[in-house]
């Protein structure tokens, strides 16, 4: 179909998609804005409807880029940010407001936008644009937990991360050491992983309580090691004894948890071991819930909540990974020398 100098047939659904999605992504987080905007009964200047085109701007810039060259991208997001921060300018000097959220906003909209245009982030743009309205919708939750978290806990989760996000990776993958069997990387790991479960603790205790917070502590931790989760409640335990018998519920939970984990583990692995060991599993996962419900039972209800004095833990993550590799060690030892008998003594 051809009206004058347009041939609307050149016209594919594919062409207008991603500008599609830039719609929704701007009425997502437009809403989240216009919606602040009604709370706090101010006038503001982006709301629904400015969003929206804020991210349809960055998709046609994107695409106006795709015929004329990268300059036209680079010259658009300089142009609009200089928009940006020349509105902020004036609706601080006319409306007193110094809110510089829903300005930062408008400009990550524009690149989600531009994302859009390519099939190969346009799914990490919508990821994005999902993450970017929760961050702005749990304004009020965030300013409660800055509120309430202490200059310690705020040390020990920078510390948290520096174990688990900066020197993990740094980590070599490959085995050395004697027999070529320790791998630095896999042994820290086990490191974080008690100080992890450890912070998670203190967390689920600070939120929930210290009976509850141990509990759930237990069956998270139980997903991933029942023997991390053992090791950190025994450190728990040792420091605070009144909590000992939420220590061994948590204990106990985690390695409930431990068997209906392993059955997974074999179903994706291998299906023909799955059916021999569904017996065997179900009734060890029916004795643990047996005895964690009696335990729970008899346990003596703590009336206070346990102060826990530091949520990041090194020192028995450390022994864990020691231990860890001790293990390794003495296993592949046994190998050489015992041969398989050697490997089950072990």
């Amino acid at each position: 179909m051809e009206l004058g100098y347009l041939n609307l047939e050149g016209i594919a659904f594919s062409d207008l998609y991603p500008f599609l999605i830039s719609i929704l992504i701007g009425a997502l987080i437009g809403t989240e804005r216009e919606r602040d905007l009604l709370e706090k009964k101010k006038r503001g200047v982006a709301g629904l409807r400015t969003f929206i085109l804020v991210a349809l701007l960055g998709t046609l810039s994107a695409h106006l880029a795709s015929l004329y060259g990268g300059t036209f991208m680079m010259v658009a997001f300089a142009g609009f940010a200089l928009m940006v921060a020349v509105g902020y300018g004036v609706s601080v000097t006319n409306l007193g407001r110094l809110d510089f959220t829903s300005e930062v906003a408008a400009v990550v909209a524009f690149i989600l936008g531009a994302l859009c245009h390519s099939p190969e982030t346009m799914m990490l743009a919508i990821a994005l644009a999902i993450l970017v309205t929760v961050i702005l919708a749990i304004k009020k939750t965030a300013h409660r937990y800055v509120e309430i978290i202490r200059e310690e806990e705020l040390l020990d989760t920078l510390k948290m991360g520096t174990i688990a996000l900066v020197i993990l990776p740094l980590l070599p993958n490959t085995t050395i050491g004697p027999f070529e069997v320790l791998n630095p990387r896999n042994i820290w790991l086990m490191v974080v992983l008690v100080s992890l479960i450890g912070y998670v603790g203190y967390a689920m205790i600070r939120i929930f309580g210290t009976e509850k917070g141990l509990s759930i502590t237990g069956a998270l931790g139980g997903l991933v090691s029942s023997t991390a989760v053992a090791t950190t409640m025994a450190a728990e335990a040792r420091a605070h004894r009144e909590v000992i018998p939420s220590a061994v519920f948590a204990t106990t939970i985690a390695s409930c948890t431990m068997f209906p984990r392993i059955l997974l583990e074999v179903f994706v692995v291998n299906k023909s071991l799955f059916f021999p060991l569904l017996l065997p599993m179900v009734s060890m996962t029916v004795v643990g819930v047996v005895m964690a419900f009696l335990l729970f039972r008899k346990r003596e209800t703590i009336e206070t909540d346990v102060a826990l004095s530091d949520p990041f833990k090194l020192s028995p993550a450390l022994k864990f990974g020691a231990f860890f590799a001790l293990v390794l060690l003495l296993s592949k030892m046994a190998n050489i020398y015992f041969g398989q008998a050697g490997t089950y003594a072990a």
